[in-house]
């Protein structure tokens, strides 16, 4: 098979028009509240804060995660790497949300590979290729090839 699974981090994955958007908004609101925290005014948020983005996400993740705990769903675009490389955007089976105004089509396919391909990985198996289809890996002990497909059901 000559092309691999999914995007491969190799090839850039870019989040659509909406989700970059959205992103946008995070940072320039999370930028916002911290400068109220820290006393600043846009030209000193510019030379303290806007410089290091890690900030800005370290602030954004922390608070995502108490929303979550305390039941609120949060919006939060992204695009998922797993460990063999495979990339997909946020699904709503993935973050939680009941639906998606941001993304016309979901890579939900994507993110089942990415989740069987680390099971695989965790569970001795060897990834040896794959294309948007299926998966082919190698169970050490005995060099048997296996195929795994997911195809999507009517419905």
């Amino acid at each position: 098979m000559k092309e691999k699974a999914g995007k491969m981090a190799a090839e850039k994955m870019e989040m659509n028009q909406p989700m970059t958007e959205r992103i946008q908004w995070i940072d320039k609101q999370t930028c916002w509240y911290l400068m109220q925290l820290l006393d600043l005014d846009m030209d000193e948020a510019k030379k303290e804060l806007l410089r290091d983005a890690e900030i800005l996400k370290e602030v954004s993740k922390a608070a995502t995660a108490i929303l979550k705990k305390h039941g609120y769903m949060v919006c939060s675009p992204h695009i998922t790497t797993s460990e063999t490389g495979r990339q997909y955007l946020c699904t709503p089976s993935g973050c939680g949300c009941e639906s998606c105004i941001r993304q016309d089509e979901f890579m939900e396919k994507e993110r089942l590979f990415s989740s069987i391909e680390n099971a695989v990985a965790l569970s001795g198996l060897k990834v040896l290729d794959g294309d948007n289809d299926c998966i082919l890996v190698r169970a050490a002990g005995t060099d048997m090839d296996f195929e795994i497909r997911i195809t999507r059901l009517a419905g």
